[in-house]
């Protein structure tokens, strides 16, 4: 007999109990649902992180930050600690390979109050003049401050978008704001430009930037809390560029190891590893649905079996083999597990979608995502369950005695 006749005869012996068969169905679709909407959602979770760190230049970036010496900290009272202008600039010449590059200093969250009298508090940054092109922070309104600017020490800054909306009720481009014992004119307002889950010290969107030299007058921690950010050609050119910048600053620094060079290309590999391990441990957690599922579909045929115990000996009467038999329960116990896992894939993939959508109004960086391997996997061990846990009561069915049988 073929499959077409052994699935066609299955639909029938299943659609003669309708409800008993709807809740085995139902126990494989959840846990396919499961298994398409966790993944999608962890995806996508990757993918939105993803991107907003591949768009500050992702495994390219290299951060040098200022450390503890661990030797030869005696010499550090030989030279000017933290990294200065002067340092910034001869990485910039020195160093090949080398597309873009900026120095910051993250001063923490202060106080800060308008013109118009509110006050508030936001991350205060103090930054040269390419902080906002290297961090891909657009301005909406205004413009950026220049080099020049940051050179003759000019009272200017740029506010974020949420901090701007807060202190000023009309236009914030030439208002005056004071934070700490500098006061300074909104010369631009960013862009809203959220990156979830990118952390570089400092909210994206609830800010002020003020020049570096302009912010290093009032507030001494900006020497010696500067952070310099390297963004190479390619990924490839990342370790030569470490080495020509470490050597460049153990000279600067007369060999006083103060700093510490943080590559993001080995981040990223260890970021990937570790969101690839995560996406297993949610579709292997869903997937414990599905073997709750196949329970049931083995319960189900269990019990189809008892009930047509007669019906198995008058087939085996008229010349059915045990083959034969076992095959018709087999193909059962796979038309339920198959369907439900369609059923579920096809569910799963919805419920991501409409998820996206949402999760999108309340973060608009998210990147919705119905994970292939996820959608495959779920389709593959939805009807492997049922073959599976189908085939101890298929092999019950095919080894029953006709004449036995035909007397119950």
């Amino acid at each position: 007999m073929k499959w077409s006749a052994y699935l066609a005869i299955a639909a029938k012996a299943l659609s003669a109990h309708k409800l008993r068969s709807l809740l085995t169905v139902l126990s494989i679709t959840l846990g396919a649902f499961a298994i398409v909407l966790m993944t999608s959602l962890a995806e996508g979770g990757l993918l939105t992180l993803g991107r907003g760190i591949e768009q500050l230049g992702g495994a390219r970036l290299i951060l040098v930050a200022p450390k503890a010496p661990e030797r030869a900290e005696r010499k550090k009272t030989m030279y000017v600690t933290g990294f200065t202008r002067r340092d910034r600039d001869r990485l910039a010449r020195g160093v090949p390979h080398v597309a873009e590059h900026t120095m910051y200093a993250m001063l923490g969250s202060r106080d800060v109050t308008s013109d118009e009298g509110k006050e508030d508090r936001t991350d205060f940054i103090a930054a040269d003049s390419g902080f906002l092109a290297a961090f891909r922070m657009p301005v909406a309104r205004g413009r950026t401050f220049s080099d020049e600017e940051d050179r003759r020490r000019a009272r200017v800054c740029v506010a974020g978008p949420k901090l701007a909306a807060r202190l000023w009720r009309g236009d914030p481009i030439g208002r005056w704001v004071t934070v700490g014992a500098l006061r300074c004119r909104v010369i631009g307002v960013l862009a809203d430009a959220d990156r979830m889950g990118v952390n570089f010290g400092f909210s994206w969107v609830d800010l002020l930037v003020a020049p570096l030299d302009t912010a290093a007058d009032v507030e001494k921690a900006v020497s010696t809390s500067a952070l310099l950010v390297i963004k190479t050609d390619d990924v490839r050119n990342n370790d030569p560029v470490k080495r020509i910048v470490n050597a460049l600053l153990v000279d600067r620094h007369h060999g006083v190891d103060d700093f510490t060079l943080l590559d993001f290309s080995s981040i990223m590999q260890k970021f990937e590893a570790m969101f690839t391990t995560m996406k297993a441990i949610v579709g292997l957690i869903a997937g414990v649905a599905l073997l709750i599922g196949g329970v049931g579909v083995m319960n189900m045929m269990l019990v189809s079996v008892s009930e047509r115990v007669r019906e198995i000996g008058i087939r085996k009467a008229l010349g059915a083999s045990p083959r034969d038999i076992s095959a018709q329960f087999l193909a059962e116990a796979a038309l339920l597990s198959g369907f439900g896992g369609l059923l579920g894939v096809a569910g799963g993939a919805a419920a991501a979608e409409l998820a996206s959508a949402v999760i999108r109004r309340f973060t608009p960086s998210w990147i919705g995502a119905v994970s292939t391997p996820a959608v495959v996997a779920a389709l593959l061990v939805s009807s492997g369950v049922g073959v599976i846990f189908g085939w101890l009561p298929a092999q019950r069915a095919g080894r029953l005695d006709p004449v036995a049988a035909m007397r119950r």
